[in-house]
């Protein structure tokens, strides 16, 4: 007996073993399945998060600035989390740009500076505002306080550091982009030069060949051809961050109809005991699963479905459905409301200049008009053209409405379903019909219960986008034919983009994008809304785009400049001295036209378009002095300048106020391209998408 119960021992010892083997590579597989970071290092990837010119941005360092922002935040909202997503970066990335340059410059906040801030005649608005909380004033003395005993409350002291921080960041900011607004600076006698140039006109004669006039037969287009004309133009399609593009069908996460009559069939049950409920606000807030205020509402302001079963205190009315789900309505009070509201609709004579005639006009529609016709009459005589194309139908107008008290006072004589007037506003003269009147206030206590997609539907739709999933190994498109589902095709997709159309909660299916090259499939990939398969269609790296990817913008731009050759060659082969004689030598598909006063401070050319090649040679040509062709946008140009008028230069006024005018645009423009260019100069790499980010 004592072997068996040792044996039995023995066994339980093993058995308590593996039960705690097994729990540890539960708890270890759930860690590395739902960390990214931890993902990344047994992928043997990085903790790199990003790399901004010199200083690399590791994980625990972003996940601590995104952790706080979220906290700070206190949202549940998974679009308001990618928003917080979106504005951790920005924030730090704008910081360490700023605080690259700043350092560069020499530029530094010193602790008096930064004292200053808080506590100066003029001290900075985000101290305002943070010491101005809570319905307080800002006041030198209460920071001065505040500063004082800091050291002595670590708490204090930790938040205070923090924001001290926070705000000579700032500082900086704005140090650097007063240099930079500086350096916008455009001196007088530059601006009077720049803006008789802006204002010279020129006006040429053109002969105009458009690539559209050569058949595209007669300019075959080979692959060589695209690849050179590739090479020649690869600093246009630079590329600063990796880019994808998605082929992918969506499951959404839609309840089915059993779903909603389960949602109906719980509603109902509550209605009774509704109904017996003593405190209707607490028993609807314990209930519901959206939350609305136990508030009086107006006649107006009530849900159609309360408005046409009303009948009593007490009354619980529903379940009836709304946007979100099924809704019970419970009648707490009713009241009447001093002020009432009124359904109405006018016709309106404005008073304008001559406000004796208006009322005359408005007077004798009223005594011709017939209630049939009101619609008619409001559509082709009212004034008020906010309400002119639809009948003259105001709605319910309250108190507060646009007309004034006069207007809404004299509603309260107006027969109901009649026509009345004449009501005077202080916009003009009225001719006004109530439809409907209502003193009524009504509180109620709603219970809204949500229609969602139960667990069962979602295990349902989860497996058919498995079988999608399985049938795409073989032939993507035709997988998702067979489901019946329509296949999207994404935007381009960077590791700084927060959404997909119709998608919610992307960030893993966008990290999965960028971990695999085009012509690869995922898995089920789950979105906030959806069930996801998807297969990468384009895949574009640094530093430049592939041709074979743009291989369809690329083609039209190769025949252009094929075109080109053959028209500029032709050209030359033809000859002619004058744009009459050369059009008619080169033949169909040419014309002459002229370009009046095209201005060279424009950007188009009139009659022609944006041609900004066409205006720099023009105005290099001098009068009746032939062009060499032009290679165009859009075709090939021979000029000829008819006429150059330059304008007298500026008085002193308007060069100071151009030079002014000048000096803000470029201003503007150097702080507003600061922070692309730097992270072009500085090579910033973005590898966010890596980490769920």
């Amino acid at each position: 007996m004592a072997g068996v119960i040792q044996k039995i021992r023995d066994k339980a010892g093993l058995a308590v073993l593996l039960i705690g083997i097994s729990l540890l590579i539960f708890i270890l597989t759930d860690l590395l399945q739902s960390n990214p970071f931890v993902q990344g290092l047994f992928s043997g990837r990085s903790d790199l998060v990003a790399r901004i010119g010199s200083e690399d941005i590791r994980y625990a360092e972003y996940n601590a600035l995104y952790e706080r922002a979220l906290r700070n935040a206190s949202v549940e909202d998974p679009l308001a989390e990618e928003q917080i997503k979106t504005a951790v970066w920005q924030q730090l990335l704008t910081d360490k740009l700023y605080a690259i340059e700043a350092e560069a410059a020499g530029l530094a906040v010193s602790d008096q500076e930064l004292y200053e801030m808080f506590v100066s005649d003029q001290p900075h608005p985000l101290v305002i505002q943070v010491f101005s909380q809570g319905g307080q004033m800002y006041d030198k003395a209460r920071v001065q306080q505040v500063l004082a005993q800091a050291p002595n409350n670590p708490e204090i002291a930790a938040q205070l550091r923090e924001f001290e921080d926070y705000l000579v960041q700032v500082r900086l900011r704005e140090k650097y982009d007063a240099l930079l607004r500086a350096t916008g600076y455009v001196p007088t006698t530059l601006a009077a030069y720049q803006n008789t140039l802006d204002n010279t006109t020129l006006s040429f004669s053109y002969l105009a060949v458009s690539y559209s006039a050569v058949a595209d037969s007669l300019v075959p287009v080979s692959e060589s051809d695209i690849r050179r004309y590739y090479k020649a133009h690869k600093a246009e399609y630079r590329l600063r961050e990796p880019e994808r593009i998605l082929q992918y069908v969506a499951l959404f996460k839609e309840p089915s109809a059993q779903d909603s009559q389960a949602v109906y069939q719980k509603t109902l049950e509550l209605r009774e005991a509704f109904e017996k409920a003593e405190d209707d606000s607490l028993f609807a807030a314990a209930n519901t699963d959206v939350r609305q205020d136990f508030i009086w509402r107006r006649w107006p302001d009530l849900p159609r479905q309360v408005q046409d079963s009303l009948r009593g205190i007490g009354q619980v009315i529903g379940p009836y459905l709304s946007d979100r789900g099924y809704v019970l309505a419970k009648v707490d009070s009713i009241a009447r409301d001093s002020q009432p509201v009124y359904r109405l609709r006018h016709i309106m004579i404005a008073k304008g200049l001559d406000s004796v005639a208006a009322r005359r006009r408005a007077d004798s529609l009223l005594r011709v008009l017939k209630p049939e016709k009101f619609a008619e009459a409001a559509n082709q005589f009212s004034d008020d053209w906010q309400t002119r194309f639809s009948s003259g139908e105001l709605g319910w107008y309250t108190a507060s409405g646009r007309f004034g008290k006069a207007f809404y006072d004299a509603l309260a004589k107006a027969p109901i379903g009649r026509l009345y007037g004449i009501v005077v506003s202080d916009q003009g003269y009225h001719i006004v019909e109530v439809q409907e009147k209502s003193d009524r206030l009504v509180r109620l206590a709603f219970i809204e219960k949500e229609i969602v997609a139960s667990s069962a539907t979602l295990s349902v739709l989860r497996q058919k986008a498995q079988q999608i999933a399985r049938a795409a190994e073989k032939n993507f498109e035709e997988a998702v034919q067979q489901a019946g589902l329509n296949l999207r095709v994404s935007p381009t997709i960077r590791p700084s983009s927060a959404s997909i159309p119709a998608l919610v909660g992307t960030r893993e299916l966008i990290q999965w994008a960028f971990s695999h090259k085009a012509g690869e499939r995922s898995g089920v990939v789950e979105t906030q809304n959806a069930f996801v398969v998807a297969r990468v269609v384009s895949a574009s790296e640094p530093p430049y785009r592939e041709w074979e990817e743009i291989r369809d913008q690329l083609e039209p731009k190769a025949r252009n400049a094929k075109k080109a050759e053959y028209i500029l060659k032709r050209l030359k082969e033809k000859g002619g001295s004058t744009l009459e004689a050369l059009q008619q030598a080169y033949g169909p598909g040419a014309y002459v036209s002229r370009a009046e006063n095209a201005l060279y401070g424009g950007i188009a050319v009139p009659g022609i378009g944006m041609e900004p090649k066409v205006l720099g040679v023009a105005a290099s040509l001098k009068e009746n002095q032939l062009s060499a062709p032009v290679e165009g946008t859009s075709g090939v140009y021979v000029l000829q300048l008819t006429s150059k008028k330059v304008p007298e230069s500026p008085t002193a006024d308007v060069a100071r106020s151009y030079a002014a005018s000048q000096s803000s645009t470029q201003a503007n423009l150097l702080t507003g391209r600061f922070q692309e260019a730097q992270k072009e100069r500085l090579e910033v790499e973005d590898f966010r998408y890596r980490f769920g980010f």
